[in-house]
């Protein structure tokens, strides 16, 4: 991927796309060739390591071909590579033959990506924008999801390009509800394909599997709520002394269900306000107070005097 881009400076438009990528520089590059455009770096190794440039795929790349290829495609694949040095990624662009790909039939590319997701065992899903998911509405990467949840043995890992997570954060500051209203509209029905034909295809083997729309729906929200949960946590750690982000934070966990994550933060907040303004520390014990009395089971814990009535003995 590096010396594809060392190759192409231009794939680093930020405008350019995938699909753009491909009609660019791929089909051309291969064009009378009957070969994909994997095979020019076949027998290649990295310049600066050495290491071999194609290998073993040990991740399988499910991306929108609209998405900007190297401001949200390729920094999700940097981020995965920092913390697998060692990965060799399945990225369909280089991989299937483009000027030979139209010429596929359903079949064929519902039993490619079936098989290459679970010999390789590993799904890594660009997700963008964080509060709008293009792949959720998109039939193929819906698909490509599906088939890895369908995989006992396959991971599934949702990653957001870096960019997201500040507008995560901006997100987190305007309240709980526009993270929980992320989750609430994943709906995998929706899903629209380029042609209605491998939409109703892709949406018949959903609909004849094990849990149907309901469990893809139902697992992605929860890998999704787990990314969150970690960007959330990152965010904590960066500004561990703006109680304004902290409490925003418990909120998120409040909504997620996560109660005792929800009252760390919560009283994380306080405590950091109280050391600030004593005269502001009112505004967050009313904060704290008002979590409580919304949740039955740290009412219990008020009553019986633990950690909140120790607080404020």
């Amino acid at each position: 991927m590096r010396k594809f881009i060392r190759d192409h400076p231009a794939a680093k438009d930020e405008h350019l796309t995938t699909s753009q990528l491909n009609s660019k520089f791929v089909k051309p590059e291969t064009e009378g060739t009957s070969k994909s455009f994997i095979h020019q770096y076949a027998d290649l190794r990295d310049e600066t390591t050495g290491v071999p440039l194609v290998s073993t795929a040990t991740v399988f790349v499910s991306h929108a071909w609209r998405y900007s290829f190297y401001d949200v495609v390729v920094d999700v694949m940097e981020q995965y590579a920092k913390q697998f040095p060692n990965a060799y990624f399945w990225f369909d662009l280089f991989i299937n033959n483009q000027n030979e790909i139209s010429t596929k039939d359903f079949d064929w590319f519902s039993q490619t990506f079936r098989n290459s997701v679970r010999e390789i065992g590993q799904v890594l899903l660009v997700f963008s924008p964080w509060d709008d998911p293009m792949p959720i509405k998109r039939a193929w990467c819906l698909f490509e999801i599906h088939n890895a949840l369908q995989e006992t043995k396959v991971g599934l890992s949702i990653h957001l390009p870096e960019g997201e997570v500040q507008q995560l954060r901006a997100g987190v500051m305007k309240g709980a509800d526009s993270i929980v209203q992320v989750l609430s509209e994943i709906q995998a029905e929706k899903a629209e394909a380029k042609t209605e034909s491998d939409k109703n295809m892709i949406f018949d083997v959903i609909k004849n599997s094990e849990g149907g729309f309901l469990d893809v729906n139902k697992r992605v929200k929860n890998e999704l709520r787990g990314w969150n949960t970690k960007q959330l946590k990152t965010l904590a750690d960066q500004e561990p002394e703006n109680h304004l982000l902290l409490g925003k934070i418990g909120g998120v966990f409040d909504a997620f269900g996560n109660l005792d994550e929800a009252l760390a933060f919560y009283f994380n907040a306080l405590e950091i306000q109280q050391k600030e303004d004593k005269d502001k520390a009112e505004t967050g014990k009313d904060m704290v107070s008002t979590y409580y009395n919304n949740n039955t089971e740290f009412k219990e814990i008020a009553r019986t005097g633990t950690a909140y009535g120790a607080v404020y003995a």
